[in-house]
């Protein structure tokens, strides 16, 4: 009987992980490895990357090119920021033109939002997208959390989780298993680490803990491709 692996949502290290189906972030114009079974990418225009009008529409159309590869199965990270420095009209131009980029590819959208629930809550409303939105590092409160579940909009969490007194341990005890993703972004450890804090938080055994996300991931990867 085939084990079932933990899957990392969304990570930035490329060191290698047992039992891992991994979700590597890359940025347009980067290069990525050949797909050995286990190593998937999301590629997007960060808003922290974000340049002049013309660089960015440059950015887009690299990410549009990395589209072709089987294994890249989201889009992002997107996102909005309100504490970066970049301009937050071009942020939301750039975010809002990767949201209809995941509808035209099929592709799921990984998202990075600070202090901009609302905006990203009324373009979904705006757009009514088919694919799945996925807010990665959520920290949001219980009462944003139950407005965004509402819009379909699921969540992965990190670190955050072993902060006992964190928005992200509150909102990761409302939801239901079948809304949530586990991620390693830029920790150190291992994401088998955030999933035994997971499951513990939840109360519940670390392989059905494994068994609901892994059944999450098959549920709203990229259409197109076939993890095994």
């Amino acid at each position: 009987m085939r084990r079932i692996p933990f899957v990392n949502i969304h990570r930035h290290s490329f060191r290698r992980e047992k039992q891992t189906i991994t979700v590597n972030n890359i940025y347009p114009g980067e290069g990525f490895a050949a797909f050995n079974g286990r190593n998937f990418y999301s590629v997007g225009l960060h808003p922290w990357h974000i340049k002049s009008h013309d660089e960015n529409n440059e950015m887009l159309v690299m990410v549009e090119e990395a589209l072709d590869f089987e294994h890249v199965l989201y889009i992002g990270e997107a996102g909005l920021d309100k504490v970066v420095k970049t301009d937050f009209v071009e942020q939301n131009r750039i975010f809002e033109a990767q949201a209809f980029m995941a509808e035209e590819f099929g592709k799921p959208l990984i998202i990075h939002c600070v202090r901009a629930y609302n905006e990203v809550l009324q373009l979904h409303k705006k757009m009514h997208p088919e694919m799945k939105w996925i807010l990665h590092g959520y920290n949001g409160n219980v009462e944003t959390t139950k407005q965004l579940e509402r819009r379909g909009i699921v969540f992965s969490f990190g670190e955050n989780l072993f902060s006992s007194d964190s928005k992200a341990v509150e909102s990761f005890l409302y939801l239901t298993i079948d809304k949530i993703f586990l991620e390693t972004d830029e920790y150190k450890g291992g994401v088998k680490d955030i999933y035994e804090k997971g499951a513990q938080l939840k109360n519940m055994p670390l392989e059905d803990l494994k068994k609901a996300i892994w059944d999450n991931f098959n549920k709203i990867k990229d259409s197109s491709y076939n993890v095994f």
